[in-house]
């Protein structure tokens, strides 16, 4: 049986737990996950204070200065003005 990480983006999945603590089988089953299965919780903070949109989803860039950016940019007009 293959595994489900809400770590990764991709196999994030949202499960609602009920009021008596418990989370419906047809979630579960959803999910591919049977009876007696393990599971490894992460608890999230509020998912309404959660980020939309691209918010967070950029990478850490190096910082540059602005000697490095010319360099850089003599680098990319150099590269486009050879003939391919």
């Amino acid at each position: 049986m293959g595994s489900v990480s809400a770590l990764e983006p991709a196999g994030e999945k949202e499960l609602v737990v009920a009021e008596d603590g418990s989370i419906p089988a047809d979630q579960l089953a959803s999910l591919g996950l049977r009876p007696g299965a393990h599971l490894r919780v992460v608890v999230a903070d509020d998912p309404s204070a959660a980020p939309s949109g691209l918010a967070g989803s950029l990478p850490d860039l190096p910082d540059i200065d602005w000697d490095d950016f010319e360099r850089a940019s003599d680098l990319a007009r150099q590269d486009l003005s050879q003939p391919s």
